[in-house]
């Protein structure tokens, strides 16, 4: 199998080092003796400032540089050669690297939108376009899943498949089979209420996977629920997520291409489905407060699509001690979902990179009774200026907005 043996070439260190000496990297240090980085200055030649989800400011750079793309490959390189050599190797899942936001591949929002200001004018300036085969965001994607194809990696990888705002599911459409082409699985992390509505009616579902599933399948067929969901029906909750979501019973039923009742058949279900921890608590937690009412039929809808399907724990809360006890214990379950911020892998003085933190994630899930361990890396986060203390995007700066974006790249950046 071809993948690197070092954890990162030399001349790719020789120059992000001298960067970050350059930009006055080199005097304060963290904790692990990494030269310390000044906070990134409101835009610079290949970032700039959008809002995230909760309408504040977020930095956001430039995927399209070739800055970024060197040391995005560097980083995702030395990626799976850890992952594929480290302890709990039989445990990974998979990997979904994301190539835009998030775990996944949307640009930030307002970046087509001209009153967006600084947004729209770096995203203008940069010359992105979307949607078409030759647009440079589907050329950028698609040059990206080349190169994790070219790894050959032992770990199966995924990339996302969700609507991009101004081209709709063309970008999804066109990325599909190159994904495919190169030994990628995909998967979108939209799945709604309003999936089974536009699939029984002839439209398309989030992201387009009821018909790229069957036109283009991976090996992996990932469904996650755009939220968790609604118990008491689709728009009624609070909750803008909850209630796109809707009740997860018909969502299982829809997703595995069981159908019934007032559910079509989709011809390609998906084969692995994610879904928010605290569903799961309520399918098995006597003591969640929904348990009583809609415990019964969660629990059931969970088991029947664990015949059809991997169920996956999505985003569990390490400080919830009734994820262990009551849903990591059940047979349905075949393993959890975790987030992890690339400023969490940090590059040492000795040429490599510190894998404390996500190394630690890991454990915490096997120790805790996972058997599988997916990864979902991100570079910009949808939302928080908290970037935390000891664990995951703690690395990051909070003063960006993003802390999910490492020191070292916002650097090379400027």
């Amino acid at each position: 199998m071809k993948f690197p043996r070092t954890l990162l070439p030399v001349s790719a260190l020789l120059v992000v080092a001298a960067i970050m000496t350059g930009c006055g990297g080199g005097g304060a240090t963290n904790s692990r003796g990494v030269p310390g980085q000044p906070p990134p200055p409101p835009t610079g030649a290949n970032y700039t400032t959008c809002q995230d989800n909760a309408g504040n400011s977020q930095l956001v750079p430039n995927f399209l540089s070739s800055q970024f793309q060197t040391n995005y490959q560097n980083a995702i390189g030395n990626l799976i050669t850890h992952v594929s050599h480290a302890p709990y190797a039989a445990q990974v899942g998979y990997i979904r690297i994301g190539l835009g936001r998030g775990g996944e591949i949307n640009l930030p929002n307002g970046w087509n939108n001209s009153s967006s200001g600084v947004c729209y004018g770096g995203y203008f300036k940069w010359g992105y376009t979307a949607g078409s085969p030759s647009a440079t965001w589907d050329q950028y994607l698609a040059g990206m899943l080349s190169f994790e194809g070219s790894l050959n990696s032992p770990k199966q990888l995924l990339v996302s498949i969700t609507p991009i705002s101004s081209s709709g599911i063309e970008t999804d459409d066109y990325i599909a089979p190159i994904a495919v082409q190169n030994g990628i699985s995909y998967g979108n992390q939209g799945l709604q209420a309003s999936d089974i509505t536009a699939f029984g009616t002839g439209g398309a579902c989030g992201g387009d996977w009821c018909k790229l599933f069957q036109q283009s399948p991976p090996v992996i067929k990932e469904l996650q629920t755009i939220g968790q969901s609604c118990p008491q029906g689709a728009g009624a909750c609070t909750s803008q997520q909850q209630s796109s979501t809707g009740p997860l019973p018909p969502l299982l039923q829809f997703a595995t291409g069981v159908g019934g009742s007032g559910i079509p058949i989709v011809p390609a279900p998906g084969n692995d489905l994610e879904l928010y921890y605290q569903d799961w608590l309520i399918a098995y937690d006597p003591t969640d407060p929904d348990n009583g009412t809609y415990g019964a039929a969660y629990k059931s809808a969970i088991e029947a699509a664990s015949a059809h399907a991997t169920m996956q724990v999505l985003f569990p809360d390490p400080s919830n001690p009734d994820i262990p006890t009551y849903v990591l214990s059940q047979s349905s379950v075949t393993g959890v979902v975790i987030d992890v911020d690339w400023s969490d892998i940090q590059p040492t003085s000795a040429g490599s990179f510190d894998w404390t933190i996500t190394d630690a994630s890991i454990q915490r899930w096997i120790s805790a009774g996972a058997k599988k361990v997916n990864l979902v890396f991100q570079n910009t986060t949808y939302a928080g200026n908290n970037c935390g203390q000891n664990s995951i995007g703690s690395n990051g700066q909070s003063s960006s907005g993003n802390c999910a974006m490492p020191a070292w790249m916002w650097t090379v950046l400027q």
